[in-house]
């Protein structure tokens, strides 16, 4: 075998592994994440704005929760996927238990949000 043929195959090789690593991180990752989580909402009244306000943040800390993402060093990584995932899934919700004070609450909580991050 000549030494051009011995380079080209430790690439393949080299490139083999790191695929396979790379392939093998995504899949721990998606494995540590859970695609659901149960929150508790019984003991709360929809026609108190108090309650209406718990539900939504329940909501958002399971969907922080489910849409959590973590570097291989432990760390939580932050990234356009997870606050699309979060809001994403925040509205799924919402949306499913249609009822209007949470909805209402919900487009509340979005105008403001999108009100703080415009530019002054």
């Amino acid at each position: 075998m000549g030494l051009r043929t011995k380079s080209v195959l430790a690439t393949v090789a080299t490139s083999s592994v790191l695929i396979a690593s790379a392939l093998f991180t995504t899949a721990a990752l998606a494995d540590a994440r859970p695609d659901q989580t149960t929150i508790h909402l019984g003991d709360l009244n929809l026609d108190r704005p108090a309650d209406v306000a718990v539900m939504y943040q329940r909501i958002n800390l399971a969907a922080e929760q489910v849409c959590r993402q973590r570097a291989l060093n432990g760390a939580d990584v932050i990234s356009p996927a997870h606050t699309h995932c979060v809001a994403d899934t925040v509205e799924k919700v919402v949306a499913g238990i249609n009822r209007a004070p949470l909805t209402v609450f919900s487009r509340q909580q979005k105008q403001m949000l999108v009100a703080s991050a415009a530019p002054l």
